[in-house]
């Protein structure tokens, strides 16, 4: 879904021949030690102009020996030439020589025990028509008068759609079929009490710089008895997120969009409403962060004033999850809620919870995106945000998970906690692992790993619901770009069956 655009060894090393070229010679007098400290120096102080220098140590030497020249590709394609860039080859030798020569990662449970609760796996398999599976997003709505509807995007297919569950047996309904619909959330946008569903479109399948990105929003037609794309907002880069809220508060509701992109598109949007009419939807641009990779927004009242904030996730280099609080008429002010420590941590997703049941939201977080390095990490891992009224959050890691892509949470266990289950996909790594983990909370704070799956799976979004409505929490799990010729997986419903009988 996303490849990173980071020149850091270049610019780093550019700097030093830059002052070549003014004269500025490297001091060759200085020992060898002296010598790697300068050099040391000039990469965190150039490379920190812009984004959290890389330690060699987050890649293995083989990946550091492959990257470097992506690197080196990317740069001769950007806009930017005026850097000096040094031979290739001395960068590489600076990154392999303090690099490991492979990562310590841990070791995944075959036999899968699942702790205090059975859930059963129950598969929905692909239909005959489609392309292969690429679920990008599960959004649960409980039913209020009518059983939930399980919302559905398929970036491969382009379908938009639902689950609804009769006497627990799963049944897909087809609503649209747009692009690459990557995000859906059911919405009154235009305020006439039918449910509208609220689309972000990437435009594209794989990382590319366009403007076919586009916000759709799905209108009931009572004419026809089916829903109707509506173009919103079009001519924009990938388009990964979209929520809508009243953030002036005059009584309709503007959208903020996040704008992947790739490397020279993306950015933070925020769309005033200014329609002059339920059926004419009109909104006015403007541009909240210029940055590329935001990839999830999430929108709550951070300070309690009565306007609602943003949270933004930005991957890419940037690696930071930013609150945009609102200040009224269209202004934001920027925090910063966690700063990731490099810039190629895979961040992969956030939402709100309130984990330790304080009466404020936290934030849980994942990273463990492998677009980056194409290679499993140590660092990846299911991380708690907690909001204590101040800015950045206190930072708690609760275990690591290699190639963690989602998270959800819910009291599975029934105990009064908050549990937490998280699902893995990484590219081009189809070795078996633990694709599926629920932790449960043992204690404030800590928690007990459940593996529940052992296999090759590709898993980019899991969601949590009473989708039997037997009182209590189910997983919903979406398979994407599934390998195995012999798998005929769309997605799979983990039913909770409750304590484990013990013999």
């Amino acid at each position: 879904m996303k490849i990173r655009l980071s020149l850091c060894m270049i610019l780093m090393l550019s700097l030093s021949c830059e002052k070549q070229e003014d004269g500025v010679k490297p001091n060759a007098a200085l020992p060898p030690e002296a010598q790697f400290q300068e050099f040391h120096a000039e990469i965190q102080s150039f490379c920190g102009s812009c984004h959290l220098c890389p330690d060699p140590s987050v890649l293995t030497k083989e990946a550091w020996r492959m990257q470097i020249p992506r690197e080196y590709a990317h740069y001769e394609l950007s806009p930017r030439k005026n850097l000096r860039v040094p031979p290739m080859a001395e960068v590489i030798q600076y990154f392999v020589t303090q690099a490991p020569e492979q990562h310590d990662l841990p070791i995944p449970i075959v036999d899968t025990p699942q702790g205090p609760i059975k859930f059963r796996k129950v598969e929905f398999p692909q239909q005959s028509d489609k392309q292969m599976p690429s679920i990008s997003h599960l959004n649960w709505i409980p039913g209020a008068n009518e059983s939930g509807k399980l919302l559905m995007t398929d970036m491969g297919s382009g379908e938009v759609g639902w689950i609804q569950f009769d006497s627990s047996k799963p049944s897909y309904y087809p609503v649209a079929k747009l692009m690459n619909p990557a995000h859906i959330e059911r919405i009154d946008l235009n305020l006439d009490q039918n449910d509208d569903y609220l689309i972000a479109d990437l435009g594209s399948f794989g990382p590319a710089d366009h403007d076919s990105g586009k916000v759709a929003l799905l209108v009931f037609d009572n004419e026809k008895q089916a829903y109707r794309p509506q173009t919103l907002q079009e001519g924009l880069g990938r388009v990964a997120d979209v929520k809508a809220a009243d953030f002036d508060k005059d009584g309709d509701l503007d959208l903020v969009i996040a704008e992947f992109g790739w490397r020279d598109t993306g950015r933070l949007l925020y769309l005033k409403n200014v329609s002059p009419s339920k059926a004419s939807l009109k909104f006015e641009f403007q541009v909240l962060d210029g940055r590329h990779g935001a990839s999830h927004v999430l929108i709550t009242d951070l300070n309690h004033d009565g306007l609602p904030d943003l949270i933004t996730l930005f991957s890419q280099e940037h690696e930071v999850i930013e609150a945009f609080l609102n200040q009224g008429a269209g202004r934001f002010k920027k925090k910063t809620i966690y700063q990731a420590p490099e810039p190629a941590y895979g961040s992969s997703s956030i939402s709100l919870v309130d984990l330790d049941q304080d009466g404020d939201l936290d934030l849980l977080y994942t990273n463990g995106d492998t677009m980056d390095s194409f290679e499993l990490r140590p660092s990846h891992s299911v991380q708690w945000l907690e909001n204590k009224g101040t800015f950045p959050f206190q930072h708690h890691h609760i275990a690591v998970l290699t190639g963690a892509y989602c998270a959800t949470h819910g009291d599975f266990d029934g105990d009064g906690d908050i549990d937490l289950a998280a699902c893995t996909m990484t590219w081009n790594y189809q070795e078996p692992r633990n694709t599926l983990v629920w932790y449960e909370q043992t204690a404030p704070g800590q928690f007990s790993r459940h593996p529940l799956d052992f296999s090759n799976g590709q898993h980019a979004v899991i969601e949590a619901g009473d989708f039997d409505e037997d009182g209590d929490l189910d997983l919903a799990v979406g398979a994407f770009e599934v390998q195995d010729t012999d798998q005929n997986e769309w997605f799979s419903i983990w039913w909770n069956e409750g304590p484990v009988k013990s013999n």
